[in-house]
C-alpha cells in the first residue's frame, strides 16, 4: 500500500470531536466569525476540517455540517468553487509575500459569485513574512462582504498578535505517538525501534513520521534513516571532542547541512530530539528518544555541565527562528554549532 493511499485512508478528524463540536455549533448559531486561526501540529485535519466548514456554511441542504451531494458541496469537494479560495506557500519560496496577499486582496474586492459565505484558507500561514502579514491585517480589521478567513498556522508565535488577537482560536490536538507508531507498525511493518524513533521524532505529524522510514514517495532519494545516524553520531562527536577541534567539526557540519536548505525542517526535528535527550537524559533517561544513543547521552552527561543543556535547547530555538525568517543558512548555523563548541563547560574530552 502506498503512503498517499495509507494518508487518505487515515481520518485524521476522527481525532477532533471537539473542534467538530465547536465548528458545528458555530453554524447552528449561524454567527460567522471573520477569522479562525486553526492551530496545531501538521497533518491533524486542519485543512480537512476549513473545507468542511465551508461546504456547512454554504450546503443548499440545510444540514448541520454539510450533505456532500448538493451543487455547492461537489464543487468545493472538486476544489472549482470560485468562491473558496486557498493561498499557500509558493513553490520555492520560504515566506509567503506580500505580492500574494495583495493578489488575494484584489479578488476580494468584488462580491462573491455564488456563496453565502466566501472562504479565505491561507495555508502555513505563520510563514507570512511582516509585510505580508501587516497587509493581511488591514483586510482582518475591514473585512470584505460575506467573507471568512481561516489562517492554518503550526507556529503560532510567528503570527503578529495583532493577527491572532483579530482570530477565533481554535486548536487541533496533536495526534499521540502511540497512535503514529502503531500505524507504522501495522501498515508498513516497521520495526518497533525505529517506529518508535520516527513518532517521536515527528513532532505529531503523521506523514512527516512516514517519511523518516523512508516511505515518502516524493523524498526517495534522501535516506531518512541513514541521514539521522550520521546527524546524530556527528553531533556527538562534535561535542565530545576537545573545543578546538569542535569548532573545526561545527564549521563543516554547518556547512554540510546548509547545501540541502530543503531538507532543514526535518533537520531541525532530528537536532530537537538529539538536544532534548540531551536535557532529559539525567532525570529519566527511559524517556529519550534516540534510544539507540543511550551510551552517547550517558557519556556526554558526564563530560558536560548538565545546565548547558538549557541554553542549548534555548539557542536552539532562536536559529529555528532564524532559519525560517530567511536568515542566512550557512551563517545562523555557523553561529549555532560555534556556540555549543564553545559552551560546554570544563568537562573531559577525548
Amino acid at each position: 500500500m502506498g503512503m498517499d493511499q495509507t494518508m487518505s485512508d487515515f481520518d485524521h478528524l476522527q481525532y477532533q470531536a471537539t473542534v467538530l463540536l465547536e465548528l458545528n455549533h458555530i453554524l447552528q448559531t449561524k454567527k460567522i466569525p471573520n477569522a479562525f486561526l486553526f492551530s496545531g501540529s501538521e497533518n491533524t485535519g486542519r485543512k480537512q476540517a476549513a473545507y468542511l466548514f465551508a461546504k456547512g456554511c454554504n450546503c443548499l441542504s440545510g444540514m448541520d455540517l454539510a450533505c456532500n451531494h448538493c451543487t455547492s458541496c461537489r464543487k468545493i469537494d472538486a476544489k472549482s468553487h470560485p468562491d473558496i479560495l486557498c493561498l499557500t506557500l509558493q513553490q520555492g519560496k520560504k515566506s509567503i509575500s506580500i505580492s500574494q496577499i495583495r493578489e488575494m486582496g484584489v479578488t476580494l474586492s468584488s462580491r462573491p459569485n455564488e456563496a453565502r459565505f466566501r472562504m479565505v484558507l491561507i495555508l502555513t500561514a505563520d510563514l507570512m513574512n511582516r509585510q505580508a502579514q501587516n497587509a493581511l491585517l488591514k483586510m482582518l480589521e475591514e473585512p470584505p462582504e460575506r467573507t471568512f478567513f481561516i489562517l492554518v498556522a503550526h507556529k503560532v508565535s510567528f503570527l503578529l498578535p495583532t493577527i491572532a488577537s483579530r482570530c477565533r482560536k481554535i486548536r487541533f490536538k496533536p495526534l499521540t505517538d502511540t497512535v503514529i507508531e502503531q500505524h507504522l507498525i501495522q501498515h508498513f511493518n516497521v520495526d518497533n525501534p525505529l517506529a518508535h524513533i520516527a513518532s517521536r521524532t515527528a513532532d505529531a505529524d503523521l506523514k512527516r513520521a512516514m517519511m523518516y522510514v523512508n516511505q515518502d514517495t516524493e523524498q526517495r532519494e534522501v535516506d531518512w534513516i541513514k541521514r539521522r545516524l550520521w546527524l546524530l553520531d556527528t553531533l556527538a562527536s562534535m561535542i565530545r571532542t576537545k573545543p578546538a577541534r569542535g569548532i573545526s567539526n561545527g564549521l563543516m557540519l554547518s556547512q554540510r547541512l546548509s547545501r540541502d536548505p530543503d531538507l532543514m525542517p526535518y533537520t531541525m526535528a532530528i537536532l530537537t530530539t538529539f538536544f532534548r535527550d540531551l536535557m532529559i537524559f539525567k532525570f529519566d533517561p527511559k524517556k529519550i528518544v534516540n534510544l539507540d544513543f543511550f551510551d552517547t547521552f550517558a557519556d556526554i552527561n558526564q563530560r558536560v555541565p548538565s545546565h548547558n543543556f538549557l541554553e542549548w535547547i534555548k539557542m536552539l530555538y532562536e536559529t529555528e527562528k532564524r532559519v525560517t525568517a530567511n536568515s542566512t543558512l550557512r551563517l545562523t548555523l555557523d553561529r549555532f554549532f560555534l556556540k555549543i563548541v564553545t559552551n560546554k563547560g570544563t568537562g573531559v574530552y577525548g
